[in-house]
């Protein structure tokens, strides 16, 4: 059963325009990279990240003491994440073709180096980072955010 999943993921990936539609509708991100300890939760469960897993709206991105993880997003944002780092996908929406747009990021502890894709350019009201002490809307194209 495991086999077939993923050869029908493979071909979804292989077939021109399909991967998009699949990966947009049904995801928010992928992880691209890690480095050191870094895990996913996701509904009460932690799980190791690894590269090409795909990331869903209320996950939460854990790195440990030296861990990193690069993040990118269905309209090709992509976030780094420094050590000992408590990210949470709070709400991610891209669709050109509706015409909505919505992400909302946050930033519990630690690092994130942001660099913005489509949605910024797109509908950059529609772009939100909270902290445990303020929330944010983002109009540029890259930042560094720090939460001690």
């Amino acid at each position: 059963m495991k086999k077939a999943w993923l050869t029908i993921i493979s071909l979804l990936i292989l077939l021109p325009g399909t991967a998009d539609r699949v990966f947009s509708e049904t995801h928010a991100a992928m992880v691209k990279s890690t480095s050191g300890q870094v895990s996913i939760l996701r509904r009460d469960q932690s799980v190791p990240a690894r590269v090409g897993m795909l990331l869903l709206n209320g996950d939460t991105i854990v790195s440990a003491h030296k861990g990193y993880a690069g993040i990118m997003f269905t309209d090709g944002t992509v976030i780094t994440l420094g050590p000992e780092t408590d990210f949470r996908i709070n709400t991610y929406v891209f669709s050109p073709e509706t015409g909505n747009y919505d992400f909302f990021f946050y930033l519990d502890k630690g690092s994130a180096v942001y660099h913005s894709g489509k949605i910024s350019k797109l509908s950059p009201e529609s772009v939100k980072v909270a902290t445990p002490k303020a929330t944010v809307g983002i109009r540029g194209t890259r930042f560094i955010i720090k939460v001690d």
